[in-house]
């Protein structure tokens, strides 16, 4: 019998999630607890063992508590996140997770669950009860993009297409330098990333979060910065899990861009990728009709299915596209101002 045990101990999830070639780095407990603490978000843990007391997990679920005014309450795993959906050993512990979050909905006043999946996870055993009570869609609005990697950095260049390499080149020529380090290079991260995402109409999130990130030392996280002349001008954060690398947060400054950074903080990424003995490289979320969806694939990426599963409390249903992160009015206030007044903005946006 499946046992369901809300709020385990870091060291138990933490096992867990690092055994499962199905979870990501968002499944470990500081991605969570750093992305609820910085935005004053209230996070669950959903755990599922074979008995009671049993610290050996069967299954684990994230998922916070995301109100905002003049919205329905969701319960979703997790908000500002790729995917951070149920993991479990077989599908009889997949229902009984998803059930427990039910009825945790139940409990918090939230409207709906928002299961946030990487890969083609089928919800169909959920007991009459509950079928009665919720409506299930699955929303594919965006895909993940991500390669495979060779055993050496001769061969990834090898494969890459000549016009890539090109760029690659011209970058070095214009003087982009490519930097890896940690927490000491946030700073330079977030002008970059902060600039891009004003530029873009997109509220930023806090300093603060990336700084919490890059501290976490489980995390393993790794900053890189592209430089001409000193100016940071691309950037990047990566975290590593198992035999893969992930790249949620990429910008590069327009300003800058023919001289093609861009170019080479990606090259630089799949280089460290490589030399750190990873097999796959995740190049985070697109859509599949955006120009980032097509800079990825030009690196060899392949689409992966993301489903976004949404249980809705009948009648009502969730809206995916009531969400937006582009603001065309955003694109136009001082740096300054974008940068005081985003993290508020951005914390009340799921995506």
């Amino acid at each position: 019998m499946t046992v369901i045990v809300r709020n385990p101990g870091r060291a138990d999830w933490d096992a867990y999630a690092d055994t499962k070639v199905t979870a990501a780095f968002s499944h470990r407990f500081a991605w969570g607890e750093r992305l609820a603490g910085t935005y004053q978000v209230k996070i669950f843990r959903l755990a599922a063992a074979r008995s009671s007391g049993d610290r050996n997990l069967t299954g684990i679920l994230p998922l916070m508590l995301f109100a905002v005014p003049d919205q329905d309450k969701r319960l979703i795993s997790l908000p500002y996140t790729d995917a951070a959906g149920i993991v479990a050993d077989d599908t009889s512990t997949r229902s009984a997770l998803l059930e427990a979050a039910l009825d945790l909905a139940e409990e918090c006043g939230a409207d709906h669950v928002e299961l946030r999946q990487a890969g083609d996870v089928v919800f169909e055993d959920l007991t009459a009860a509950y079928r009665d009570q919720w409506n299930h869609t699955a929303h594919t609005f965006k895909t993940g993009l991500c390669r495979s990697l060779p055993d050496s950095v001769d061969q990834l260049w090898a494969h890459l297409p000549a016009k890539v390499r090109n760029l690659v080149r011209k970058a070095r020529k214009c003087g982009c330098m490519a930097v890896i380090g940690g927490s000491e290079l946030v700073d330079d991260f977030y002008a970059v990333f902060s600039e891009n995402m004003r530029d873009l109409g997109s509220p930023v999130h806090a300093r603060e979060l990336f700084h919490e990130m890059a501290d976490e030392t489980i995390l393993g996280a790794s900053v890189l910065v592209v430089y001409i002349a000193g100016k940071p001008v691309a950037a990047a954060m990566i975290f590593p899990h198992g035999d893969t690398l992930f790249n949620p947060w990429a910008s590069s400054l327009r300003s800058h861009r023919v001289m093609c950074p861009n170019m080479l903080l990606y090259w630089a990424m799949l280089e460290y990728a490589v030399q750190c003995g990873c097999r796959r490289f995740d190049f985070g979320r697109s859509s599949p009709d955006a120009a980032t969806f097509r800079f990825k694939r030009q690196w060899g990426a392949e689409m992966q299915p993301l489903f976004w599963h949404v249980f809705s409390r009948k009648p009502k249903i969730w809206d995916p596209f009531s969400e937006t992160l582009v603001d065309e009015h955003w694109k136009s206030l001082d740096l300054k101002i974008s940068r005081r007044e985003g993290p508020d903005r951005r914390r009340r946006i799921s995506l």
